[in-house]
């Protein structure tokens, strides 16, 4: 195995002056390789593409020169098989990448990039996998940058900052976490991964009372495009910073996210679900409603209504939470706790990492996904309309084999909006003004690819009918939650046009020559939809 040569990177950071241009008009992407102890001359699939970079094969043999088997999964090993079929749906897990690269340190992430750039060869990164479309995080054809070696969880003395690399999954990170009587704020379901999840906005079920994870992190290590790790942080590179609390893969990869860290005594919080059937339906709309309404009277308490024709059943399940024990007693939770009749109720004391195993049964792997979703005021009115278009419309797509859809509101309450504000606030374009919001989602899970055209026109016909009366009623919001967008979605685009345009500002200087835009084509970007100019939710 090649090896490499030891440079000092920090030593070499340090020596770039604070007024060089981040990225220099010509910069040498081979003497970058070197600076990290890579001679592109000593590795003859690297030096043979010099002068042609079209190929998109050398660079997985060189990166296992470099590395070695260990951290360079190929298609002609059983454990590469064993990786690509354990994504959580089912277009990802038949994406075929030419090779996947394991880091295990943000050296190794910045040499994976430089590769890619020197090679022009695409790449894809995966967290936790939970993406629901090809090219979420695994790419046809590409590097899969896998950062399942990359598991460090590190507690400041004052247990006050928690440090976690993007190879975890939030099951881990509070199990480790618990140790010591504290968690971050994070996922709901135990499988998914932190990287992802943050990058995107994060929901967690401590967000009425302390935020979204975006709102949570003290600082992100970055690996930039011209290979540079630096810090994000309010007082460091306050701008990338503010970029990546919710602007996505768009400026480059973390490779550690510290988070504030806060008690939770016992690992313990109060939640569950309650089902109703269809003539509890207005109630528990009334009772939603009023629930996000009154917010601010206790924001230890959050929850989800989701819709679902189960075997011919219409059911609503109410998932109620709060932010320590007893949540039963709380007086916000009344007007649910007097809808009747109730066939099932599991909320109760919950260890938090318990609660997120228990979520992962209702995200089944293996399954073709889709996740779509709006936003709007909240409005009484609309919520029963969206609720009963979604059950009216629904039916064609739900005959599908295996087909699940569900429909889930979920809030932005006043005090999550509040939080949002914290550290500069973030590029969202939510206001508390405008607030509160609720999020309108159509998740769906089915079998069969020929039923794909199906099942997106259906989820894209409901959400543009709910749009539309939304606008009618002035209780549009354009913003579109990345973790459940639609491919098919412009999710940026929803920030507003002074948010996008400052956006992309903040790329073009820390990533002027558009690397995570063009060679990290898959999810969501600046400019674009992940899969753009489709015909689905065109509106």
């Amino acid at each position: 195995m090649f090896r490499r040569l030891c440079f000092g990177f920090f030593a070499l950071s340090a020596a770039i002056r604070a007024e060089d241009p981040f990225e220099p008009e010509d910069f040498d992407i081979t003497g970058a390789l070197l600076n990290r102890g890579i001679d592109v001359d000593t590795i003859p699939d690297l030096h043979n593409l010099k002068g042609d970079i079209s190929q998109q094969l050398p660079q997985c043999r060189a990166l296992d020169q470099i590395y070695g088997t260990d951290q360079l999964l190929q298609s002609n090993n059983q454990e590469f098989v064993a990786f690509t079929n354990g994504y959580w749906s089912k277009q990802q897990s038949d994406t075929q990448p030419a090779c996947v690269f394991r880091p295990d340190d943000a050296d190794a992430v910045s040499v994976v990039i430089l590769i890619s750039r020197l090679t022009t060869c695409p790449f894809a990164v995966k967290s936790g996998g939970h993406a629901a479309f090809v090219g979420g995080s695994n790419i046809p054809g590409g590097i899969t940058v896998d950062f399942s070696r990359m598991q460090e969880i590190e507690l400041s003395a004052d247990k006050k900052i928690a440090s976690v690399q993007p190879g975890n999954t939030w099951r881990r990170t509070y199990s480790e976490l618990a140790k010591d009587d504290v968690t971050v704020i994070g996922g709901r379901v135990e499988r998914i991964g932190v990287g992802g999840l943050t990058t995107g906005g994060g929901i967690s079920f401590f967000s009425p009372l302390r935020g979204w994870a975006i709102d949570n992190v003290a600082s992100y290590e970055v690996v930039t495009a011209s290979g540079r790790i630096v810090e994000a942080s309010p007082a460091a590179n306050s701008d990338l910073y503010w970029a990546l609390r919710g602007g996505g893969p768009n400026f480059g990869i973390v490779t550690r996210f510290n988070y504030e860290a806060y008690p939770l005594p016992n690992n313990e919080l109060w939640g569950g679900t309650k089902r109703f059937l269809e003539p509890a339906f207005p109630d528990v709309i009334t009772a939603y409603h009023n629930f996000v309404a009154n917010a601010p009277s206790d924001p230890n308490a959050g929850g989800w209504c989701a819709w679902i024709v189960y075997n011919g059943t219409r059911i609503v399940g109410q998932e109620l939470y709060y932010a320590r024990p007893d949540g039963n007693n709380a007086s916000i939770f009344n007007e649910f706790n007097a809808i009747e009749p109730v066939i099932g109720d599991s909320t109760e004391n919950r260890n938090l990492v318990d609660y997120t195993i228990s979520q992962q049964s209702t995200q089944p792997y293996g399954l073709r996904e889709l996740f779509s979703v709006i936003t709007i005021k909240l409005d009484h009115e609309l919520l029963t309309f969206a609720k009963d278009i979604f059950f009216d419309k629904i039916g064609p797509a739900a005959a599908a084999e295996g087909c699940l859809p569900v429909l889930v509101f979920q809030a932005i309450t006043l005090p999550i909006l509040e939080k949002m504000k914290k550290n500069g606030g973030n590029p969202l374009g939510l206001t508390v003004d405008e607030g509160p919001y609720v999020t309108v989602q159509i998740s769906v899970w089915w079998i069969k690819p020929e039923d794909d055209d199906l099942i997106y026109r259906s989820a894209s016909d409901i959400l543009e009918a709910i749009s539309l009366v939304s606008k009618s009623r002035g209780k549009h919001a354009s913003y579109v939650y990345m973790n459940y967008a639609a491919p098919f979605q412009d999710v940026i685009a929803s920030y507003g046009a002074e948010n996008k345009q400052k956006l992309m500002k903040i790329a073009s200087k820390y990533d002027p020559k558009r690397v995570f835009q063009e060679l990290q084509p898959g999810y969501f970007k600046l400019d674009r939809a992940a899969v753009p100019d489709s015909p689905y939710f065109r509106f």
